[in-house]
């Protein structure tokens, strides 16, 4: 090449570069950022389902860009764009993600503790709420980090030259698939595309825009580096030979052949893949809440509602719009292991958004709760609309804590108590909207049941009473069986008529004449088997056609006979679950067991049994049994009058039997609280300084890290054994120090030559020194090593004392030595200094000749 043309080329290479700070590829690449911002958006829709998510995907992204982009023009080091890009973070991060906490100055703060934790902190609780998230308190921060910082290394990547620009498609790729790994479980409807019906349109058009998005972007980009390319020849005065058509045309037919192929491939694979397996979010594998497990069955002390002062003492008050709801549910047990029902070993209690989509038909309710109960289990109508609203001290904490398994059966908040213990205390106060209750006896009696799901070996007692009915196997089968075990049952909350039951006896007495009988408390399968056994032979002795009144033989209360009633329902092959709680004023009233309107007393606490068919809607169902006629005894082969009186049943003597050990506080009082009033003001502050120091700790954890590798790398060069590496090794540190400093040194060459790149005095003797130490014929000494990490220390000193204080921090912490020997070619300053635009644009197909 002659020294016009070389001229000619430097001055064409300088234009370049000073013209691509604006140019079109700059453009385009901006605009493939900003297409997957959206994209990564619209698929994150479903998992917040709220404007605000919209505002936090695009203005995260368009900020973050921003600061890669100026980065970029003013030439910044990545460290400090990375420092940037976090400050905009802790800036942004409340009024885009938490704006809830621009209240006050306090919540600011505490908006600002959970930007920070939220980073590690926020996507378990995204993965323990039920979506749509909403604004759930920083449900966002999950959201803002992957969009902010997402966004800023694609452009970081997007706007860099040669290849490694590629590594943009995939960051925006994995930005769009937050979205589908923390959505929903479920997939959008199917619809029919060219008679193929496709199960999955929306997360389908997502992909294949994503890949479609992609691929114009690469291509497009290829072509603006050809003819900037083209340009830097032209004005260089260099010839080159003509692309042939024939490969122009290839190229254009292969940018549409991947593209057709991918809409294609989709629109074949979709379907098929639909059914290879199920769909399976990360939401899937949160784990059902220990402390749940640990409770003892709340069933196995129904009946410690009604012992002594217990029963006029008050669980909770309602207010609101209490005629428009008929249950208030304390908590929903599904699984039997033979002795006690539990919470089933299934369920996943995850989170409530705080606000909830527009809907017609709610409730409002205030609830509060009273001097005795406390617990973990959440007072509640069933169909929550949203997340309760606590109020008073507790507040936060309680919602923090509050929890809702996925069939909305039973709400608790694990929010730890005064004194000891988890949950709720007296005098804790909430405001609930839930869906209106509605009349649902039809949808179970239309249902036809199916194979007993209980074992008959085990249950034998019940499956004969079963059969001796000749009910059909349906739901108003089932409903009848249900009629006719509460009719032939008599209510007895106790063994004794003693003290301890003189209240409820009285109560029933006053009402309708009661006569006390006395009933064993449990559920086991022996306790059940014995409620049957007895309701067997009553019924063999009496004969199938004997009066109502004759076929009374089994005593308990809801305890026994929800059991029995949740066990005949699996008989009749449906789904069943028992419920403890309280009816209100738009229940049915039942007999025995009173509704309450805005106190609810121990006395009001019933439980009943919930049915369904398959995945169906739960249906309630009372099964309090009778107490206006005693049970009966008869002899077998008797002959029954033909107008019977009901026997009075003579007092039998019992032994109390021990009462049952229960690790369950419900009836515990309420503990004091010991901390003092002075420590109740500090040890929040502790706590919180103490979160702030970890937080802040935790940020400057990797700067730290930084600072002591830099030092034992140095200590390491210096301290070897040999002296051909100390001094090769003084070398190398200070081309580290020249690296972090800014100081621009070629990566290539002769140590004396890229000494003399850097333009400093200080290299210049060093690599002198070092090259004639290494290649002198006898070996270097220890004199000579000595005087090359003088002049190492000597520069280093050199350009500290040059920068202000801050500058010289930046260059501590910065890692651009490290970063620059890991990957060479993230640092513009590592190239040689020579026209290489040709061989970077990937165009090299210059006529021989003219170089």
């Amino acid at each position: 090449m002659s020294a016009g043309k070389a001229a000619g080329a430097a001055t064409a290479t300088t234009r370049a570069r000073r013209e691509s700070r604006f140019s079109a590829l700059v453009l385009w690449s901006l605009a493939y950022v900003i297409s997957g911002i959206v994209l990564a958006t619209i698929a994150a829709w479903p998992v917040y389902a709220s404007p605000r998510a919209l505002v936090v995907g695009l203005v995260g992204g368009l900020l973050s860009m921003g600061v890669a982009f100026v980065s970029r023009m003013l030439r910044w080091s990545v460290l400090t764009a990375a420092l940037t890009v976090a400050a905009v973070y802790l800036v942004a991060a409340v009024p885009l993600a938490i704006p809830s906490a621009l209240s006050s100055v306090p919540a600011f703060i505490g908006g600002l503790r959970d930007a920070v934790l939220g980073v590690v902190l926020g996507w378990k609780q995204m993965l323990t709420l039920n979506p749509p998230l909403g604004e759930y308190q920083a449900v966002l921060i999950p959201f803002l980090v992957v969009m902010l910082f997402g966004s800023f290394v694609a452009t970081m990547f997007a706007l860099q030259p040669g290849r490694r620009a590629g590594v943009a498609v995939p960051v925006l790729a994995g930005m769009s698939v937050f979205g589908i790994a923390f959505g929903l479980t479920s997939t959008s409807g199917p619809v029919e595309v060219l008679g193929i019906e496709l199960p999955a349109p929306r997360e389908w058009a997502i992909g294949v825009a994503v890949f479609v998005t992609a691929l114009i972007w690469l291509v497009g980009r290829s072509r603006l580096q050809r003819a900037r390319a083209l340009r830097v020849v032209a004005a260089a005065n260099i010839s080159r030979r003509a692309t042939p058509i024939g490969l122009a045309v290839r190229r254009h037919l292969l940018a549409a052949g991947l593209l057709a192929v991918a809409l294609f491939a989709g629109l074949a694979v979709a379907p098929a893949s639909a059914g290879w397996t199920d769909r399976v979010v990360l939401r899937d594998g949160v784990e059902p809440m220990v402390l749940v497990q640990q409770q003892s069955s709340p069933l196995a002390s129904y009946r410690a509602w009604f012992a002594g002062d217990r029963i006029d003492e008050t669980v909770f008050q309602v207010t609101g719009d209490v005629g428009r709801v008929d249950r208030i549910r304390l908590v929903a047990l599904g699984s039997f292991d033979g002795k006690d029902f539990h919470v089933s070993p299934d369920a996943r209690f995850s989170r409530l958004p705080r606000q909830a989509p527009p809907g017609a038909g709610r409730a409002s309710l205030a609830i509060t709760i009273g001097d005795a109960y406390r617990g973990i289990w959440v007072p509640a109508p069933a169909g929550l609309a949203e997340a309760p609203s606590f109020a008073g001290e507790r507040a936060d904490a309680l919602a923090d804590g509050f929890r809702i398994d996925d069939d909305g059966g039973t709400a608790i908040t694990v929010a730890e108590a005064p004194g000891d213990g988890e949950g709720l205390v007296p005098g804790d106060r909430y405001t609930v909207l839930a869906d209106a209750s509605t009349p649902a006896d039809d949808e179970i009696a239309a249902v036809r049941g199916g194979e007993s799901l209980l074992d008959a070996d085990r249950h034998p007692s019940l499956v004969e009473w079963a059969s001796m009915q000749e009910l059909p196997r349906t739901g108003a089968g089932y409903l009848e069986a249900i009629d006719r075990l509460r009719a032939r049952g008599y209510l007895s909350h106790a063994l004794l008529a003693d003290t301890a039951a003189a209240d409820w006896i009285a109560a029933l007495t006053s009402s309708d004449g009661y006569v006390f009988a006395p009933s064993y408390s449990g559920h086991s399968v022996a306790r059940v088997e014995q409620l049957f056994g007895e309701l067997v032979d009553q019924e063999r002795r009496a004969g199938a056609d004997a009066s109502p009144e004759m076929l009374v033989a089994a005593v308990g209360d809801d305890e026994q006979f929800a059991a029995a009633a949740a066990l005949l329902a699996q008989h009749w092959g449906l789904t069943s679950r028992i419920v403890l709680g309280a009816r209100l004023e738009g229940a049915e009233e039942i007999p025995g067991i009173p509704a309450c309107s805005a106190q609810c007393t121990g006395a009001n606490m019933s439980a009943w049994v919930e049915v369904r068919e398959g995945s169906g809607p739960w249906v309630p169902v009372d099964v309090t049994p009778q107490f206006a006629m005693l049970p009966s005894t008869i002899t077998e082969g008797e002959r029954l009058p033909e107008h019977p009186t009901v026997p009075e049943q003579p007092r039998s003597e019992a032994l109390d039997p021990p009462e049952a050990q229960s690790d369950s506080n419900n009836d515990a009082p309420p503990l004091e609280d010991p901390t003092s009033p002075v420590l109740s003001i500090v040890l929040p502050i502790l706590r919180a300084v103490g979160l702030g120091a970890l937080a802040l700790f935790l940020l400057v954890l990797p700067l730290l890290v930084l600072v002591l590798s830099k030092r034992w790398r140095r200590d390491a060069r210096r301290r070897a054994e040999d002296t051909e590496v100390r001094l090769a090794g003084a070398w190398e540190e200070l081309a580290d120090i020249y690296a972090d400093s800014g100081v621009e040194m070629d990566a290539r060459g002769t140590r004396l030559q890229r000494a003399q790149s850097a333009d400093r005095a200080a290299a210049v003797r060093l690599a002198a020194v070092v090259e004639q130490a290494v290649f002198a014929p006898h070996p270097p000494s220890d004199e000579d090593a000595a005087a090359a990490w003088a002049i190492v220390e000597a520069e280093r000193d050199d350009l500290r004392s040059g920068p202000s204080r801050w500058q010289r921090l930046v260059r501590t912490v910065r890692p651009t030595s490290f970063a620059a020997r890991a990957w060479p070619w993230l640092s513009d300053r590592q190239r040689p200094r020579r026209l290489d635009t040709l061989a970077v644009t990937g165009f090299t197909d210059l006529k021989k000749g003219d170089s």
